[in-house]
């Protein structure tokens, strides 16, 4: 997220960065984002009491899982919320995703209940935020059926990148970072 982060603050705006339990630069155990919502809406109340304009939040992958459960489950000051190349429907990502690993990493991590409830497309009619779902048409981790599906539920905005595989290149950042400056200035 260092490049991201970068063109935001280019722009102007600050950038805070969270790292899930168990991911790099965190405690905790890894729980593909069971704690993530309530984690990250602690996060929004700190970041409200600090001297700041509008809060975006912006997430990648399983960070938009947790970024798009944020806002529709969880009462925060987030004005928008950016899903790129998020799981939104985690038993269709299962089955379509081309990475095996990923599929061994939900048997071994999601619980039951987790399976239904930490998928975003589960909450999308509750989003309380406006939305903004980037998807590439080349991802084979999260494919773009994800973002618009979700987008379509919840009647967010959709982002298409031609070309984008999972993980934005420099370019696709900017075009994504782009997108968000200029949506989130709309009235």
């Amino acid at each position: 997220m260092a490049e991201p982060a970068r063109m935001f603050a280019e722009a102007g705006w600050h950038a805070l960065s969270l790292s899930s339990r168990g991911w790099r630069g965190s405690g905790g155990c890894d729980d593909y984002g069971r704690s993530g919502a309530r984690d990250t809406r602690l996060a929004l109340e700190w970041l409200s009491s600090q001297p700041r304009g509008p809060v975006v939040m912006l997430g990648f992958s399983m960070g938009g899982l947790i970024a798009l459960l944020t806002a529709a489950t969880q009462d925060t000051c987030a004005s928008h919320v950016v899903a790129v190349s998020a799981p939104t429907d985690l038993r269709r990502v299962y089955q379509s995703s081309a990475l095996n690993a990923l599929r061994r990493y939900y048997d071994a991590v999601l619980t039951a209940k987790q399976w239904h409830e930490g998928s975003p497309l589960t909450h999308a009619r509750a989003l309380n935020v406006p939305g903004l779902l980037a998807v590439g048409t080349e991802d084979r981790v999260c494919p773009p059926e994800e973002g618009r599906s979700f987008a379509a539920a919840s009647g967010s905005r959709l982002l298409e990148i031609d070309g984008m595989a999972h993980e934005p290149r420099e370019q696709e950042w900017a075009t994504i970072v782009q997108e968000t400056l200029t949506w989130t200035r709309m009235p």
